[in-house]
């Protein structure tokens, strides 16, 4: 659906944020994920979001990678 919309406005903001998940701390979740941030173990997440400036609504979820840093 955010595709679509997207495809219809002729400007759109696309603002990026990254969050590192810290999984350091639960057993069940060591394995198979990187170190992150300051010696944790985890994921880190990329995420934009769409934003149709004129009215500064947002219009979706557009892109999201999770993956453990090598």
């Amino acid at each position: 659906m955010t595709a679509e919309t997207v495809a219809e406005c002729d400007i759109v903001l696309c603002v990026g944020d990254t969050t590192f998940l810290d999984y350091g701390s639960i057993e069940a979740k060591k394995e198979g994920y990187g170190p992150i941030g300051k010696g944790g173990n985890g994921l880190i997440l990329h995420s934009a979001l769409a934003i149709e400036p004129m009215n500064g609504q947002s219009i979706g979820l557009q892109n999201r990678l999770n993956h453990p840093k090598p």
